[in-house]
């Protein structure tokens, strides 16, 4: 096993997710987009979990997460809610999504400031993920035969939904286990000024 999977002087690295759940109506709408496809094309293929965007992925040492709670916090509180548009279907070829058409806010939110992110979730041998297509995941590992068979019913079908973005929610788990736990809920508060490039944290 990698060394960087063992346990360091009693620190233990975890994977965290941080994301935004849709809400209501809409997440109600995904769950059965995702019930639909395993229904439809009986492959195994569909996330059982609930709905969400993913806004960053990183692995980190637990020790550094109240630090990372703190910073997140302070991004919370500068941003105010914002609506998410959900129009249509997407693929990557592999993965087939619900689509983001409201793509702004939310790489306003973390993409676009992944300079200042980045040296807090750096860990050696992990390189974070921040979103540039911010997308609903309906089934993903597809294989270029199912990929063929499914996306010419996919990319016909009408779908638009919509929800109110109120907070993100960072999740966690140990490298190498299932599933995810919730660390923390940040609510976008809209109070503090926006912060300005190579300010973010300071």
């Amino acid at each position: 096993m990698d060394a960087l999977f063992q346990p360091s002087f009693g620190f233990h690295l975890y994977e965290y997710l941080l994301i935004i759940e849709p809400i209501a109506e809409a997440q109600k709408q995904i769950r059965a987009f995702k019930q639909y496809f395993i229904r439809s094309h009986r492959y195994p293929n569909a996330i059982v979990s609930k709905g969400h965007i993913t806004l960053m992925r990183f692995v980190q040492y637990e020790t550094y997460e109240k630090n990372i709670i703190r910073q997140l916090h302070q991004l919370a509180a500068a941003t105010r809610p914002f609506d998410v548009e959900l129009q249509g279907f997407g693929s990557f070829g592999h993965t087939l999504f619900v689509h983001v058409a409201s793509t702004d806010p939310i790489l306003e939110l973390v993409s676009l400031r992944r300079t200042e992110l980045r040296p807090l979730l750096n860990t050696r041998g992990f390189a974070p993920y921040f979103v540039s297509k911010p997308h609903v995941t309906i089934a993903r590992n597809l294989t270029p035969s199912q990929h063929e068979a499914i996306w010419p019913i996919w990319n016909r079908t009408n779908y638009h939904g919509n929800f109110q973005a109120k907070n993100m929610i960072l999740l966690k788990r140990k490298v190498g286990t299932h599933p995810y736990s919730v660390a923390h809920k940040f609510n976008f508060l809209g109070i503090l000024p926006r912060f300005t490039q190579g300010k973010l944290f300071a």
